[in-house]
C-alpha cells in the first residue's frame, strides 16, 4: 500500500473517532443518554410552580427534559399503585395519601407546602356584586347560580369542599349538606352529634338538570368559569391567584388553612368510592402537599436533583409567590435519601 494511502487511511481513521466523540458528547448527559425525561405525576393545583421550577431544572441540567403529567391527586397515586405507570417523581395535594395508598410504592415522603380553600368566581358570576365571605352560601343556594367542585374520588380539592361544606354548615347551622350536595347528587350524608360522615359513590356525579358540576380535578373548573359556563367553583387559593380570579376568601375554621383547627376539621369524614371494595376514609385536617420519588422511579439520581432545587429557596420563592407557601419545617415520613437536602 502506498504511503499516501496510509496517511489518507490514518487521516480518516482520526475523524471517524473524533467524529463519534463528538456525538457522544452531544448525546450524554451526565454518563446517560441526553434524551433523558424525567417523568413527574403532580396535583393539578401544583401546574403553575411546577412549570416554572422544570424550566429553571431544565437550564441548570442541559439536556434533560422534564415531563409534568398533572391530575387529581388519588388519580396520580392510582397511576402508580392500580396501572402501574413509572414516574420519577410523585407530588400530591394531600401528603397523607402517599402513606395512606403507597407503602409498598415509597419509603419516604416530605409534606412540604400548604394552601387555603376558597370560593373562586370572575365578573360574569351570577350575584358577583353581591357575594362576599358572610353569605357566599346563600348565593350559592339561589336556583340560578351554578357551582361545582372536582370530583373526591380523583382530587383532594373535591373531598375538600365537601368538608368545607360541612364546617360551614357546623358554623353557621344551616343544611348545606343536605341543598348543596345531596340533593343535588348520589352522595350520601349522615351526621352522628357534632361529626359528619359523607359517602362519595365510585360513580359519584351530579343529579340531572342540577346546578352542580362536577368535574375530574379543580382546575378543569377554571375555563368554565372563566367562559361563564360556572358561576362559582371551590379551588385552592393558589389556584385562583395564579390564574387571576376572583374569591371569597372564608374563615380558618372553614378553610382547612389553620393546624389549630384540626380538631374540628376532623370531625368531617368523607368516604371515597363508597360501598365499593375500594372504599377510602378520609379525615379532615389541615391543607399540606407532600411529595415522594417512587420506588418505580427509572432516573432517581435526576428525581433526586429536581427535589433539591424544588425545596430550595429558589423553589420556596417561586411556590410563595404562586400562593402556595412552604411549610416554615418541612415534615418527614420514612427513610428520606440522604442526598435530599432538608432544612
Amino acid at each position: 500500500m502506498k504511503k499516501t494511502h496510509i496517511v489518507a487511511l490514518f487521516l480518516i481513521t482520526v475523524l471517524a473517532i473524533a467524529a463519534a466523540a463528538t456525538a457522544l458528547n452531544l448525546n450524554t448527559f451526565g454518563g446517560r443518554e441526553k434524551s433523558v425525561t424525567l417523568r413527574i405525576f403532580h396535583a393539578g393545583s401544583l401546574s403553575v410552580p411546577l412549570k416554572e421550577v422544570a424550566e429553571k431544572f431544565e437550564e441548570e441540567n442541559p439536556g434533560a427534559k422534564v415531563d409534568l403529567e398533572p391530575s387529581g391527586s388519588v388519580l396520580a397515586v392510582r397511576k402508580i399503585t392500580e396501572l402501574h405507570k413509572t414516574a420519577d417523581v410523585l407530588m400530591t395535594a394531600d401528603y397523607r395519601l402517599i402513606n395512606d395508598m403507597l407503602p409498598k410504592y415509597a419509603e419516604f415522603n416530605i409534606a412540604f407546602a400548604s394552601n387555603k380553600m376558597v370560593l373562586a368566581y370572575t365578573n360574569r358570576s351570577k350575584h358577583s356584586e353581591e357575594i362576599n365571605s358572610d353569605k357566599w352560601f346563600e348565593i350559592l343556594m339561589k336556583k340560578d347560580v351554578k357551582y361545582g367542585f372536582s370530583n373526591p374520588n380523583d382530587d383532594p380539592c373535591g373531598y375538600r369542599a365537601i368538608m368545607v361544606l360541612a364546617l360551614a354548615e357546623k358554623s353557621y347551622g344551616l343544611d348545606l349538606l343536605k341543598k348543596l350536595v345531596a340533593d343535588k347528587s348520589n352522595a350520601i350524608v349522615k351526621k352522628s352529634g357534632d361529626e359528619y360522615f359523607i359517602g362519595v359513590p365510585s360513580d359519584f356525579a351530579p343529579k340531572p338538570g342540577s346546578s352542580l358540576v362536577i368535574r375530574s380535578k379543580s382546575v378543569d373548573l377554571i375555563a368554565l368559569l372563566e367562559a361563564g359556563a360556572l358561576d362559582y367553583a371551590f379551588e385552592y387559593k393558589s389556584v385562583a391567584v395564579q390564574h387571576g380570579l376572583k374569591y371569597v376568601e372564608l374563615p380558618p375554621e372553614i378553610d382547612l388553612s389553620d393546624p389549630g383547627f384540626d380538631g374540628e376539621y376532623g370531625k368531617i369524614h368523607v368516604y371515597l368510592f363508597y360501598g365499593t371494595d375500594k372504599q377510602k376514609e378520609v379525615v379532615g385536617k389541615s391543607i399540606v402537599y407532600g411529595l415522594t420519588i417512587p420506588k418505580c422511579a427509572e432516573h432517581k439520581d435526576l428525581a433526586i436533583k429536581f427535589v433539591n432545587l424544588l425545596l430550595s429557596d429558589v423553589g420556596k420563592e417561586i411556590f410563595e409567590r404562586s400562593g402556595q407557601p412552604f411549610l416554615s419545617d418541612f415534615k418527614t415520613y420514612g427513610k428520606v435519601p440522604e442526598e435530599i437536602r432538608l432544612k
